[in-house]
């Protein structure tokens, strides 16, 4: 009988923020801070600027995802468990940048005036 290896996926948001990247992880927090500043001082650009935070992630995962396909065509014997490994943590900013952006549509909703 083959024993199987129980993986830890108790994460808390500190280590999914790590994992999706320090660098675009830490550039969205700024939109994310943009987003909450402009709801105060701009509320016209509290969407904009959400969505500017999805589009920069989108362009952050296609560059990680172009990088990942070149280093496995130059190594094509990676275990499966790498390459998903590195889609989850390709993948975690634009999950990121959709919660920034549903906070940017919430904010930019309940500011309109009601009649």
């Amino acid at each position: 009988m083959e024993s199987t290896e129980i993986l830890d996926t108790n994460y808390n948001l500190l280590d999914y923020f790590f994992m999706g990247g320090s660098g675009p992880m830490t550039i969205l927090t700024i939109f994310l801070i943009g987003v909450l500043i402009a709801a105060w001082k701009a509320p016209n650009w509290v969407r904009d600027i959400g969505f500017a935070a999805l589009i920069a992630s989108l362009c952050w995962v296609s560059i990680t995802l172009v990088q990942m396909s070149t280093a496995l065509m130059v190594n094509p014997d990676v275990s499966a468990p790498v390459v998903w490994g590195g889609i989850l943590c390709s993948l975690l900013p634009i999950v990121y940048s959709m919660f920034i952006y549903l906070i940017s549509i919430l904010i930019s909703t309940f500011q309109k005036p009601r009649i």
